[in-house]
């Protein structure tokens, strides 16, 4: 991605991969905190949010984000010139659950030890086109499919069960974040801080009850235009592993 901007958080590596935009103009960033965990009690957030500078505001809402064990994400938004809808809950021990929307195909993941395990609909096979959506749609249906979390069959998609790399480029930075004024997220209270960069506009939305989490990114005009919502900070993911009729994509054909 191209842009500078503190707020130009909606980007993606691929089609199948969620990452963040770099925040000072360098690039991505490695450095990130995650989610999972019990349901914690918020504290108050820092006296007087809501007086700090456009800069401050932004750059304490990451920290405070980053260091959340848990959270969920929901993004709809443009990349790559395609429609993509995601939802996944993830946490720092990188299980996670949830579900992507691309290509009008959807895909099921839930990753908890070592193991991914993926469900796909009839969409997401008719898309990717030729005999071998056919030969998948055929032969695994609509049942869950499982694969070792590091292997060729699930990498792509377990890349989003980690909050740590998740978040990994929300860093602070030096910015122009213009603050913007008072605003309601879910029914959360929150402010709003705003940059530009050409004819895309980034506003976010951080709250102002509890702890300072970043709570929403909008990306308007240019080429990927779409909302991130972040929320169910530090709560458990909940990933267990399906039951059933699973499909051993490790060993089918060996």
């Amino acid at each position: 991605m191209r842009s500078t901007t503190i707020l130009a958080a909606l980007c993606a590596a691929t089609a199948l991969t969620l990452t963040a935009c770099g925040t000072d103009g360098t690039g991505p960033h490695k450095d990130a905190p995650a989610k999972g965990s019990a349901p914690a009690k918020e504290t108050k957030s820092a006296p007087g949010i809501e007086a700090l500078t456009g800069p401050q505001i932004i750059n304490r809402a990451l920290k405070t984000t980053k260091s959340a064990a848990s959270l969920t994400i929901d993004m709809d938004a443009i990349i790559d010139g395609a429609p993509m809808k995601y939802h996944m809950s993830s946490n720092n021990k990188g299980e996670c659950t949830g579900r992507m929307t691309v290509d009008g195909g959807t895909v099921r993941l839930i990753k908890t030890g070592h193991t991914a395990y993926m469900k796909y609909d009839a969409a997401f096979w008719r898309s990717q086109g030729g005999k071998d959506g056919e030969a998948a749609a055929k032969l695994i249906g609509d049942r869950w499919t499982k694969a070792d979390a590091s292997g060729a069959d699930a990498k792509d998609l377990t890349a989003m069960c980690d909050s740590d790399q998740l978040l990994a480029g929300f860093s602070a930075a030096d910015n122009a974040a213009r603050k913007g004024g008072p605003a309601t997220v879910d029914g959360r209270p929150a402010i709003t801080v705003t940059e530009s960069e050409g004819d895309e506009t980034y506003t976010a939305y951080i709250a102002t009850e509890g702890k300072p989490y970043l709570l929403k990114l909008v990306t308007k005009g240019g080429k990927e235009p779409g909302t991130l919502r972040l929320g169910d900070f530090d709560r458990p993911v909940g990933a267990k592993a399906p039951t059933g009729d699973i499909v051993d994509l490790d060993t089918l054909g060996g």
